[in-house]
């Protein structure tokens, strides 16, 4: 059995138990905490939050998180010198998994503003990989065929 709450800023009240499965049925944010939280003397690790305007500004810390973090690999990425371009493909790739993972996880918890601002950063990174990996690739397949000649 899971025990439902509601949180109010002054006290917090037990709702009612459920089994787990119908938990599922309730829309809202999976958190967890390392160290967890005490509610009525239980420590609690796992958290759903239902409440959306609870829920919004929490994810969008944890997205933000996230984001500046991909930034700050994706410019290391693309700062590094690789002559092979597999850190424009892993460049690429993350972008890609972080897409993906906001739009399957958190997108109904951001506000468009949001989502436009990180997708026009995004879209600008994933731009400059293509362009230095075609950049690549094509002097490499230039090297190639004027060694070549006969």
């Amino acid at each position: 059995m899971i025990s439902l709450y509601s949180i109010k800023k002054d006290a917090v009240f037990q709702l009612y138990e459920v089994d787990g499965k119908e938990l599922v049925m309730f829309p809202g944010f999976f958190m967890t905490t390392k160290k967890g939280i005490v509610i009525n003397k239980q420590t609690v690790f796992n958290l759903k939050v239902i409440d959306i305007k609870l829920s919004c500004p929490l994810v969008l810390k944890k997205v933000m998180n996230q984001y500046n973090k991909l930034i700050l690999l994706l410019t290391e990425l693309l700062v590094s010198d690789d002559g092979t371009g597999d850190s424009y493909r892993v460049a690429l790739n993350q972008i890609e998994k972080f897409r993906l993972e906001i739009k399957n996880k958190y997108r109904s918890y951001l506000k468009q503003k949001e989502l436009e601002m990180m997708s026009k950063q995004l879209m600008a990174l994933k731009e400059e990989a293509n362009n230095r990996l075609i950049e690549l690739n094509s002097s490499y397949f230039m090297g190639q065929s004027n060694g070549k000649s006969r």
